[in-house]
């Protein structure tokens, strides 16, 4: 062997050394090493194969004493992400973490204990950022079962992207309905068939023509029925509009603070007759008349009043200028504008 074959031959070993340090497919597998990046319950596909799926050598050795890593990501995030899971979320609300690229916000990388990869499960999973609705749902008396039932928040949110506002995964009221379509039971009480209620009615409640969150906190709330605003519990209460805050958060609040109030088709004379009925220490709560969702009456008038376990008739009547009904707890009474 000549000298100068002999110089080329220390040449090529001594700059294919690095490489060979790095991948040393002939000794260790990278897992000998890092073997607690594997040890959960589910694995990322490519780490199972083979890491340089994802990972390259930079030409350094690995492993060495030196901050610098011999090893780089194949492509930055997301690409490298897209090379295997295709992005078919071109819908136009995402997800903050899915729209900035940043996968890492909820899913681990080499394993996970949990299925698709994500680092906890939703609730905790969600309240790692939504630190706001984890203190709201921590402080509420009522919590909506969903929260914490089964998927939790994919119960009504993609975790990536939508066509509807708030990442929900289809239309508001169809969605708040895909559930409420038969009697839940919720404690003690049974919670009707909403679907029915509003469907099969001819006239609905204005503030439920997109959806139900005008009224209710989706998640969590400190009232009753995980409504936003107060709202009375019984058949009576204090006339304050303190108590009926949730209705007088749309309807004018002279409907209960003005004895002469004009603008209301429940007047006889001069006399406001929401006032006569509400503005009282023992005053009469809305859902004493009104069905506050849906009914076949105008003005959401309801058929029936639940009363203790009765359910007492309205027998509301319109006339031309006014009205008249005979419900159970009075007799037949007739107002005219």
């Amino acid at each position: 062997m000549t000298k100068h074959i002999l110089i080329t031959i220390i040449l090529a070993v001594a700059c294919c050394a690095p490489a060979a340090a790095q991948t040393a497919s002939g000794s260790k597998k990278c897992t000998d090493c890092h073997n607690k990046l594997v040890e959960k319950k589910f694995m990322h596909g490519p780490v199972g194969e083979n890491c340089d799926k994802c990972h390259q050598s930079n030409g350094k050795a690995h492993p060495n004493e030196e901050e610098d890593e011999a090893f780089t990501l194949s492509q930055k995030m997301p690409a490298l992400c897209y090379t295997c899971h295709e992005n078919t979320f071109q819908q136009e609300f995402k997800h903050s973490p899915f729209d900035e690229g940043d996968c890492l916000s909820c899913h681990e990388i080499h394993s996970s204990n949990q299925p698709q990869l994500i680092a906890q499960l939703p609730p905790n999973l969600c309240y790692f950022c939504h630190t706001d609705l984890k203190e709201s749902v921590e402080k509420a008396t009522t919590v909506h079962a969903v929260v914490n039932d089964g998927k939790s928040c994919l119960n009504c949110h993609s975790p990536h992207a939508s066509a509807e506002k708030k990442i929900l995964i289809a239309e508001e009221q169809k969605l708040c309905l895909s559930c409420h379509d038969k009697p839940v039971t919720a404690g003690t009480r049974t919670i009707q068939n909403m679907k029915e209620t509003i469907e099969g009615r001819k006239y609905v409640h204005g503030a439920i023509d997109n959806g139900c969150t005008a009224c209710h906190n989706p998640h969590a709330s400190s009232n009753q029925n995980i409504l936003k605003l107060a709202y009375p519990v019984s058949n009576y209460a204090q006339g304050k509009v303190a108590n009926y805050a949730l209705c007088f958060d749309c309807h004018e609040k002279g409907l209960l603070e003005d004895p002469k109030f004009e603008d209301t088709g429940f007047r006889d004379g001069e006399r406001n007759l929401h006032y006569v009925h509400i503005n009282k220490d023992k005053g009469r709560s809305c859902f004493n008349c009104h069905d506050v969702h849906a009914s076949n009456n105008l003005f959401l008038i309801a058929d029936k009043i639940k009363f203790g376990e009765w359910q007492l008739p309205v027998r509301w009547q319109k006339v031309d200028k006014g009205g008249s009904c005979s419900p159970g707890c009075h007799g037949e009474k007739k107002y005219q504008r």
